[in-house]
């Protein structure tokens, strides 16, 4: 097995063992292992609830901070709470999830030379019993230019078809996938990274494909995908707390819009979730489509909803900055709120 495969699997068990909301719990901070707290991170004074904990649709927990804190796994959240390399926090972490921390001993047979010493990070004699020091460069390879085929074909295999995946919902969560990893990265995938993930998943998606379809048909329906991607995985709890928050204020609380005293419900309720989506995003614009919109109050269709979004602009509540793609699954509009 090779070290990043043998790696991956002890960080991925390492993450059932003890799930970010236990390991919250384990540094004093389960108060704040929840969709909305505030930010636990020092040096953060967080007045608004920023702080969010979540479980992706990759199945693995997460946290972000909507402000200025970033986001992450369990082993990013142990780096920056003890303010800590990746590498010491991602030992650091297995530790805590209960792997066993001594380097075996020397053989006779196969002693263990001094280059594999500092590899595992132990830099004594082999009988010592400190925590190998792993290369973060084997967990995060995309995210550290290091060895991306392994990470970009894993992300195909957790996405094949199967008897209970559609093609169509595999290759979907795949493309919200490597959009994350696109904005991981701060670059876009090449040409032959996303061949090697379409090879990848078609390979294996193989026994459960359509038949009456060729290679080539799923190979555009691939390619066609990213570009219709919203929400990269990870991410949709920004959009989710927002409606949480809306539709459970009060007609009170509903911001007020300037000139029109007598504004219908609809059109407060809609400023509210900008106004929501705006304080997550920390003043900063924001994307919103108008499925998401509609679901703002009850009974609105995607319809009422653009059209209201357009009176907000036309009230001066919030500033359209890019109009969205027409087409249903198309990108978002970005929107700006102007209320303080």
């Amino acid at each position: 097995m090779s070290d990043h495969s043998h790696l991956r699997q002890k960080v991925d068990e390492a993450k059932r063992r003890l799930p970010l909301p236990d390991l919250m719990a384990r540094e004093g901070l389960g108060e704040h292992a929840k969709k909305s707290a505030h930010c636990p991170f020092p040096g953060h004074e967080d007045k608004h609830e920023s702080f969010s904990v979540f479980q992706g649709n990759d199945g693995w927990w997460h946290w972000k901070c909507f402000s200025q804190c970033g986001d992450g796994d369990e082993i990013m959240f142990l780096s920056k709470l003890k303010g800590v390399s990746l590498t010491r926090a991602m030992n650091l972490f297995l530790g805590m999830a209960g792997f066993p921390s001594c380097v075996p001993p020397k053989s006779r047979e196969y002693p263990q030379s001094r280059e594999s010493r500092q590899f595992l990070g132990c830099h004594e004699s082999p009988r010592c019993h400190k925590s190998p020091e792993y290369p973060v460069s084997l967990v995060y390879p995309v995210s550290n230019g290091q060895g991306p085929e392994k990470a970009l074909k894993a992300l195909a295999a957790r996405n094949t078809c199967n008897e209970r995946t559609t093609a169509k919902k595999g290759l979907w969560q795949l493309a919200r996938d490597l959009r994350a990893v696109e904005k991981r990265i701060g670059r876009k995938l090449s040409n032959r990274e996303l061949m090697l993930v379409f090879d990848e998943w078609h390979r294996l998606s193989q026994p459960f494909l359509d038949p009456q379809k060729t290679r080539d048909d799923y190979l555009a329906a691939f390619l066609a995908k990213p570009a219709k991607v919203r929400v990269p995985t990870g991410e949709g709890a920004t959009i989710d707390e927002g409606l949480k928050v809306v539709t459970t204020l009060s007609l009170s609380e509903l911001p007020l819009i300037p000139g029109v005293a007598d504004a219908p419900e609809s059109l407060r309720r809609v400023a509210a979730l900008h106004r929501e989506l705006s304080r997550l995003c920390a003043g900063k614009t924001y994307f919103l489509s108008c499925r998401d919109t509609a679901k703002a109050h009850p009974g609105l269709s995607r319809q009422s909803a653009y059209n209201i979004n357009l009176a907000l602009a036309q009230l001066g509540v919030i500033e359209i900055v890019r109009v969205g793609d027409a087409r249903p699954n198309g990108r978002a509009s970005k929107f700006r709120y102007l209320l303080s």
